[in-house]
């Protein structure tokens, strides 16, 4: 009797149910749900069981086994979201009173920190165990991952800004288990210990090293490439050299991956050839196994380094007990494993892109490879190099473009000329940490890693430059990426089967996609106004014959790169594919603006802020009535001798005003008779 492809496959048999039972346990929240499908697994069960009177019987039976299979899969895929779900808090027992918490997390920029926490106390105070955000104004260099802080406590729950096509930082946070956050001055944080858990341990040492690495002579660029290969943090590598990357298709070199990991694991099976000679080969993979954890753990167990520590150890295992192992049942075994530990996980990009690359190259592997003659090696080499860049960027083009909002089309060329350096770059690497543990250096190494890095950016820069090789401004929906990899899977079905009925369902999916993007595209609006609700600042944002454009009137020195980064997709959605920074003055076809005055689509508006004075306010007497009045928080003075003054039909309230104050002037506008909208509260105003 043929077995069927799943067959061969069970971890993948479980893993499939298991991530539709953590979806439906996100849509349908609840105990209730685990319950159900527990039991209506169990009753599955009995009633195939006792069905089967004779061998006939069982024999025709033998298809419906998967179902109670499939019913305790998916609740033990809602069990484990269950479990890992955050719990509520009672803030108003919490708020207003003085916290201890375990430092997790520390994320040191010029401006403040970010930090997450958890809460110490819950047992003397009845506090439930629970993850917090925590950011501040002003950074505590000496601060570090197992410190324990006290501070008085006064959470807000975690909400998103309001604006249009805005990243999901509520469900992002949730996806890490943080319901709440706080925000408060850095010399309100009171350090009362430090408690040397693992993570932290490793986090000290990942320092120690670093420090070490920065002190060498190698120059900057390099050096930042060498601490993200080596240390895994790869916050210091420059925006623009990461952009440049980014657009080669290369950008999965300077993160840690399964493919540094997988280099890591070689060059730790070579060093240890000789206890082969002694006849201690499985002394060798455990080893090599140990190695790969103690890996994972110093690099702050990333999903994708344990992805790959767990297929690499799943498949050495099977090596020591003399089994058959299969690479896509590995892989199923490794999701398995990461999704008990962290079911929310399949929400994160960096987890569904390192997954279906995986399984692309996978599967296309085990049908292209063995076609070709194994005694030609540079043909088999080529191959297996070219064909894989292409299934890989096949299967994440439409993830990239729904979370980037770029596709790069070079990739194949730039992976062709650089991945084969890697294995060399990663010796180097290592050797070079060793020295600088041991504070030696070896100018040859030195000027090779600069040699290699100098060759790799240039390659990028250059695969980047050439015309075509990347679109920016991509705008796709979560329907057009379900709809392309259903079709993706109906392609690969037919692979397998050569039922030409799936390949024409591929087809017809694809066909969808296109109309889809095609609708999208004629959709786009031509031209739009809006003022979003943004952390210390008010952005008013307006596009027209696909330029937008950007006016911060209350924030000049605004990190454009970091907004540009923030509201991607909507710039990607307004069909343009950068931003236009205005600073004080600008005039277009359909706008004009002359700072704190501007004329937009045929809206007035008017941006109080500093230095409006009685002066300003005799000249809005003697000015038309505005459209819109925005209120920062710059602005100081009475909004009601301001409104009388300038006779707005609309009064925003800016997001980063104060509560006390935005409540003050909202009052005014009740009394005034005035329309007010309130962009803190009710998110960003667009103009209709």
């Amino acid at each position: 009797m043929n077995q069927s492809p799943l067959s061969r496959l069970p971890a993948l048999r479980l893993l499939l149910p298991f991530v539709l039972g953590i979806v439906l346990g996100t849509m349908l929240p609840g105990l209730w749900l685990v319950v159900s499908l527990f039991v209506a697994g169990g009753v599955s069960y009995i009633v195939i069981a006792l069905g089967g009177h004779n061998p006939m019987r069982q024999y025709a039976m033998r298809a419906w086994w998967a179902l109670p299979v499939v019913l305790l899969s998916m609740a033990a895929g809602a069990l484990s979201l269950e479990l890992y779900r955050p719990r509520p808090l009672d803030l108003q027992q919490v708020n207003g009173r003085t916290v201890s918490v375990l430092v997790e997390n520390v994320e040191a920029y010029d401006y403040g920190m970010r930090l997450q926490v958890r809460l110490m106390d819950c047992g003397g105070n009845g506090l439930p165990p629970q993850r917090v955000l925590l950011t501040t104004r002003g950074c505590d260099y000496l601060m570090r991952e197992g410190d324990v802080l006290a501070f008085d406590c006064n959470l807000a729950p975690v909400t998103n800004s309001g604006n249009p096509d805005e990243f999901d930082r509520e469900s992002h946070l949730w996806q890490q288990g943080i319901l709440y956050s706080q925000n408060l001055p850095v010399n309100k944080l009171c350090r009362l210990g430090h408690r040397p858990t693992l993570l932290a341990c490793a986090s000290s040492l990942r320092r120690q090293l670093m420090t070490r690495l920065l002190n060498t002579s190698l120059s900057p660029p390099a050096l930042d490439m060498m601490i993200a290969l080596l240390l895994g943090n790869s916050r210091l590598i420059d925006p623009g050299v990461r952009m440049s990357f980014s657009q080669a298709g290369v950008a999965h070199i300077l993160a840690l991956s399964g493919l540094h990991v997988g280099l890591i694991s070689s060059l730790i099976w070579l060093l240890l050839f000789p206890l082969d000679y002694l006849r201690l080969k499985k002394l060798r993979l455990l080893l090599t196994m140990a190695a790969l954890v103690a890996f994972a753990v110093f690099t702050g167990l990333s999903p994708s380094v344990v992805r790959a520590t767990i297929m690499i150890g799943f498949t050495m295992v099977a090596i020591v007990l003399y089994r058959k192992s299969v690479a896509l049942n590995a892989m199923s075994v490794s999701a398995l494993v990461t999704l008990c530990i962290w079911p929310t996980a399949i929400y994160q990009a960096g987890f569904q892109l390192s997954y279906v690359t995986v399984a692309a190259i996978v599967g296309w592997q085990s049908v292209a490879m063995p076609s070709v003659n194994r005694r030609r090696r540079v043909l088999r080499w080529l191959w297996s190099l070219v064909g894989t860049s292409l299934i890989a960027m096949a299967a994440t083009i439409m993830l990239s473009a729904y979370y980037f909002c770029s596709i790069s089309m070079y990739s194949v060329l730039s992976n062709v000329l650089i991945l084969p350096l890697m294995p060399v770059v990663m010796v180097l690497g290592v050797v070079f940490l060793f020295l600088a543990v041991i504070r030696l250096e070896w100018n040859v190494l030195n000027n090779a890693i600069e040699l290699l890095y100098n060759y790799m950016s240039q390659v990028s820069q250059a695969v980047a430059s050439l015309p075509g090789s990347h679109f920016s401004g991509v705008y796709v929906t979560e329907l057009t990426v379900i709809l392309f990899y259903v079709a993706l899977g109906c392609v690969v079905i037919w692979g397998v089967s050569r039922n030409f009925g799936w390949l024409m369902g591929a087809m017809g999916f694809i066909a969808i996609v296109v109309g889809q993007l095609a609708w999208l595209s004629s959709n786009t609006p031509t031209r739009g106004l809006m003022v979003l609700n943004d952390y210390g600042s008010t952005p008013i944002v307006w596009h027209e014959n696909g330029h937008v454009y950007t006016w911060i009137p209350d924030n000049p020195t605004a990190d454009r790169q970091l907004f540009e980064q923030v509201h991607r997709r909507l710039v990607a959605h307004m069909g343009a594919d950068s931003l236009h920074w205005v600073k004080d003055s600008v005039k277009t076809t359909m706008s004009m603006v002359r700072s704190p005055l501007a004329y937009i689509h045929g809206k007035r508006l008017l941006v109080a802020g500093k230095g409006m004075s009685r002066r300003w306010l005799e000249w809005c007497r003697s000015m038309e009535a505005v459209d819109v009045l925005v209120v920062t928080k710059r602005y100081h003075g009475s909004l009601r001798a301001l409104a009388e003054a300038c006779r707005p039909e609309l009064v925003l309230l800016s997001g980063d005003l104060p509560d006390e104050r935005c409540e003050a002037h909202a009052d005014t506008c009740r009394r005034l008779n005035l329309l007010f909208h309130d962009i803190k509260h009710t998110g960003a105003y667009v103009a209709r």
